[in-house]
């Protein structure tokens, strides 16, 4: 961890040695609302018009203030397509004209992962993420994922927001191999001993768009479980070796949020249903997420979020590798390095956040580095934080002593539109601390 905090603490000093300030806006604030008669973007070299029009919450002949313009900024910049972005107002030939000015990130680019299982180096996993963005100007996303070690895997993502433009439908399609160890305590008891699954996977998915908040879509999916043992309880659904998982999903997706990546005001919400088996080989049940999460501006920057995530699982039998876990993706912090599994979990964030640095767009000039790869918006918070959450079998009630709980105080470092790096200390309700370094976004 010192290492870690040294190398962060030297990566700020070089920044700031080397980097080139940005003006903080060009943005003139308005005195009083004004009618918008016509809308102009500048800087988009390779990013469709449309892509970025789609997303404002007005439109020509439509009233706009320093509010609804700072709003819409911070909602093109959700798009994770631009370093940075300004809106404002210039007035030509009596007329105001709306100013998108945008600068383009970097969108080609590898970033390398790792990450334990129970904090074994023994279990370690590494890879490397490829990227490509934007590559025809709208908003698509080439995605390869190739990992190595404790569990391989190789996996290719296509996505498109805008297919079929004028109706606003999207499609994705995802393919995958994965040689994945069992991460269920349970199975490893029932196996006496770990052991693993070989998976492939794939999926299509189309989604329609109905407006800047609001998206409904479907998906049909195939999945193929072997499991390397002998078929014991619930590690596989259907009690062979195979399982053969034809599923189908539907969601609704609502978010109302001004900046997406690190939220102040604005409502999330996912309703997610997928259904497995369709009684092939005996297997035949259903997974539902749902995921709320509210923002809100309390007084001057101080804003607080709140979270609540749920996740079900109900059916004939479900597999262990299809579990509600605590510790992996969904972690409460305080217990960070803690592992449980159930048929259904639960878990509830709150955070306080407040800026020491809200906005500064920095660009380092380094040689034969394009200066879009250099280039970010970086922003510094302290945040209190309070998590808690459990795991239970279908059938049981929920009983508050058995939450895992914990509550801390950290740092974020934004370094926008890419990524965020957190330090933070947790205490759990035993009153043991840990200390927390993570990239991501908390939520």
């Amino acid at each position: 961890m010192r290492t870690i905090l040294l190398f962060a603490f030297l990566f700020l000093i070089n920044l700031i040695s080397f980097s080139q300030t940005l003006p903080d806006s060009l943005t003139t604030k308005l005195l009083e609302p004004v009618k918008i008669d016509s809308i102009e973007i500048r800087g988009n070299k390779t990013t469709e018009d449309f892509i970025i029009l789609r997303e404002l919450t007005f439109g020509v002949g439509d009233t706009v203030d320093n509010e609804k313009l700072h709003f819409n900024k911070e909602r093109v910049f959700s798009l994770t397509l631009f370093n940075r972005v300004e809106l404002f107002v210039e007035s030509k030939e009596a007329k105001n004209v709306l100013v998108i000015d945008v600068t383009e990130a970097w969108y080609l680019y590898p970033i390398p992962f790792w990450y334990t299982q129970n904090n074994s180096i023994k279990k370690l996993t590494y890879g490397i993420d490829f990227l490509l963005r934007n590559f025809r100007g709208r908003n698509e996303t080439l995605h390869a994922t190739v990992g190595l070690g404790y569990d391989k895997y190789f996996t290719v993502k296509y996505e498109n927001p805008a297919l079929l433009y004028d109706e606003d439908i999207g499609f994705s399609v995802y393919a995958g191999y994965t040689n994945f160890n069992n991460r269920n305590e349970t199975a490893e008891r029932l196996n006496k001993g770990n052991f693993s699954y070989r998976v492939i996977h794939g999926s299509i998915g189309v989604w329609k768009r109905i407006n800047q908040f609001n998206l409904i879509g479907g998906s049909l999916s195939f999945n193929y479980w072997e499991a390397k043992t002998k078929p014991i309880g619930a590690i596989t659904a259907s009690g062979k070796l195979i399982d053969h998982l034809p599923g189908a999903g539907f969601y609704h997706f609502y978010d109302s949020r001004d900046l997406k990546l690190y939220s102040q005001d604005g409502f999330y919400s996912l309703v997610n249903f997928l259904h497995r088996g369709f009684d092939v080989d005996n297997i035949n049940y259903s997974i539902l997420e749902i995921d709320l999460r509210g923002y809100q501006t309390l007084a001057g920057e101080l804003s607080s979020k709140l979270r609540l995530f749920h996740k079900r699982t109900f059916g004939r039998q479900v597999p262990f590798y299809d579990y509600a876990y605590l510790g992996y993706s969904e972690k409460i912090r305080g217990h960070n390095n803690d592992f449980v599994e159930g048929h259904n979990s639960i878990l509830t964030s709150a955070e306080l956040s407040y800026p020491i640095l809200d906005e500064w767009n920095v660009s380092i000039k380094l040689p034969l580095i394009p200066q879009s790869l250099t280039s970010a918006r970086i922003g510094i918070h302290i945040n209190i934080f309070a998590d808690a959450g459990t795991v239970f079998e279908n059938g049981q009630s929920l009983i508050l002593k058995k939450f895992y709980s914990g509550y801390g105080v950290g740092i974020t470092l934004l370094l926008l539109p890419y990524n965020a790096f957190r330090f933070e200390y947790a205490i759990n309700e035993l009153g043991k601390g840990e200390i927390v370094f993570a990239t991501g976004f908390s939520f």
